[in-house]
C-alpha cells in the first residue's frame, strides 16, 4: 500500500482504526450523493436522526433513475426529495439534469476528497483522483450526519498502463478486458489504482468509464491520478481551482499487480447475461442487433457521443435497428448540440432521450421480445432491461455506432 494514491487518501481521511490488513477503519467523508431510487429512504433515515442540516461539506440529491412519470408516484417522490434538499441544505438536481455520476464530476468532484453515494456506480468519481464508493442507505445517511464510513482495510491492486489506444478502441474495451481476465468477483475487498506512462493517453471519458465499472469487478473503488488530463477537465468545467496533483509514488507497494498495454486492447463485448462474459467484437459478427443505445451512466460523456457522431456521419442506421442516445448530463447534451454532434446522430436515424439512467435500469428503452440489444451500459443482468427474456450485450460507443449501421455486432476498426 505504501507510496500509492490509495494510501494517501486513506491516511488523509482516517478517523478511526489502523491501516492493518483485515482490520476495520472509519473514514471521513467529504462529499455525499443520493439518487431518487434509494434517496427517499436515505432522507427518511436522516430525518429520523433529528439533525437539522447535512454536515458533509458537499451533499447533492439527484433525480436520475425514476424519471419517466407514468403516474403521480414518481413525481410525488421528486417533490419529497426537493423539499428534503431545501430543509437539510442539500443541493438538488432535478429530473433531466443528468446522471449523478456525470454531474457530480462535472460540477462538484475534487481530487483528493472522499465521496460516498447511495448508488453503486458512485465509483465513477475515481476518475478525478477521488476515493469514491457506493454504499447502502443507512451508511449514506450517517455520512450526511458527519459520521465516518466504516470498511475493512482494502488490498491495493496496481495496474501499470503503457502504450496508447488503437483507433476505434477506448476505455470501455479496457474495463471489459479486465472483467474478462478477472471476473465480476475479482476485485472484492480491493482498490484498483492505475498508473504508468500510458495513463496520460487515457482521456477523462475513458477514466470515467473504467472507474464507473470498477464496482462491476467487485472493487471498493478505482482510482486514477490527478494529472494534466484532470486539470484540463476541471478547467473546461470552469473549476480550475479544484485541481491538485495526485500521483503514485516512485516505489509503490502493491498487494496485487497487473500490466496493460493499451495498444494490445481490441474492441470487446460483454455477452448475455453478465459483464464478465466477454469476447472480442470480431468474434461476434454473426450476432444481429435490433437495438443500439449509447449513453447512460457508463459511456455518457461528450467524447462518447462525438466519436459515435463522426462514425455515422453521412450514413443511416440499419433498417432493423432502433438507434438511441441518452447523454450523461444536460450539460453534455448541450455541448454535443453546440458542436453539431446531435444533428449528425439524428440525421443517421438516432432517437435522442433526456439525460438520465433510463434503459440501464429498465426505465424505458426495453428491447423487443426475442431480440438482441447492444448497449454501452455497465450491466446486462437478465431482465434488467425491462424485458424478461432479454439478450443484452455491452460494448464501447465505437462498436455501438458501427453496429447501428450494419445491423450486427461489428468491430469498428
Amino acid at each position: 500500500m505504501k507510496d500509492t494514491i490509495a494510501e494517501k487518501l486513506l491516511v488523509d481521511h482516517l478517523v478511526d482504526g489502523e491501516l492493518k490488513p483485515g482490520s476495520e477503519i472509519g473514514l471521513k467523508i467529504d462529499q455525499v450523493l443520493t439518487q431518487d431510487a434509494t434517496g427517499t429512504m436515505v432522507y427518511l433515515e436522516f430525518e429520523s436522526m433529528g439533525i437539522p442540516r447535512a454536515k458533509a461539506s458537499t451533499a447533492v440529491s439527484y433525480v436520475d433513475h425514476n424519471i419517466i412519470q407514468t403516474d403521480s408516484r414518481n413525481a410525488d417522490d421528486h417533490r419529497f426529495l426537493q423539499s428534503c434538499a431545501a430543509k437539510f441544505g442539500v443541493t438538488f438536481s432535478p429530473p433531466g439534469n443528468g446522471v449523478s455520476h456525470h454531474v457530480q464530476r462535472q460540477r462538484f468532484g475534487i481530487p483528493g476528497q472522499t465521496l460516498l453515494g447511495s448508488d453503486s456506480h458512485t465509483t465513477t468519481g475515481g476518475c478525478l483522483g477521488m476515493l469514491a464508493m457506493g454504499a447502502g442507505g443507512v451508511e449514506v445517511a450517517m455520512a450526511l450526519a458527519g459520521q465516518p464510513y466504516y470498511i475493512e482495510v482494502p488490498k491495493i491492486w496496481g495496474v501499470y498502463v503503457e502504450g496508447e489506444f488503437q483507433p476505434y478502441v477506448s476505455g470501455k474495451d479496457v474495463i471489459l478486458e479486465l472483467l474478462r481476465r478477472f471476473s465480476c468477483k475479482g476485485g472484492t475487498g480491493k482498490i484498483m489504482e492505475f498508473y504508468g506512462p500510458g495513463v496520460k493517453n487515457m482521456d477523462m471519458a475513458a477514466r470515467a468509464t473504467i472507474a464507473n465499472m470498477a464496482v462491476d469487478m467487485g472493487l471498493t473503488a478505482g482510482i486514477f491520478p490527478s494529472d494534466e488530463v484532470t486539470k484540463d477537465f476541471l478547467t473546461r468545467n470552469s473549476r480550475p481551482d479544484a485541481w491538485s496533483e495526485l500521483s503514485t509514488g516512485s516505489n509503490p507497494e502493491w498487494d496485487e499487480h497487473t500490466e496493460i498495454d493499451l495498444g494490445d486492447i481490441e474492441p470487446m463485448v460483454a455477452c448475455p447475461s453478465n459483464p464478465d462474459n466477454v469476447k472480442k467484437a470480431s468474434e461476434l459478427s454473426d450476432v444481429e442487433v435490433s437495438q443500439v443505445i449509447i449513453g447512460s451512466s457508463c459511456n455518457g460523456s461528450y467524447r462518447d457521443f462525438m466519436i459515435a457522431a463522426k462514425i455515422v456521419e453521412g450514413k443511416f442506421r440499419h433498417a432493423n435497428v432502433s438507434f438511441e442516445i441518452n447523454t450523461g448530463s444536460r450539460q453534455t447534451l448541450d455541448n454535443v448540440i453546440a458542436e453539431g454532434g446531435a444533428n449528425l446522430l439524428v440525421e443517421a436515424g438516432a432517437r435522442i432521450h433526456e439525460p438520465g439512467c433510463l434503459g440501464c435500469i429498465g426505465m424505458g428503452q426495453a428491447p423487443a421480445t426475442g431480440t438482441n440489444s447492444l448497449r454501452t451500459f455497465p450491466r446486462n443482468f437478465k431482465g434488467r432491461s425491462g424485458s424478461k427474456d432479454d439478450q443484452v450485450y455491452l460494448c464501447s460507443p465505437e462498436t455501438a455506432a458501427a453496429s447501428a449501421l450494419t445491423g450486427h455486432i461489428t468491430d469498428p476498426r
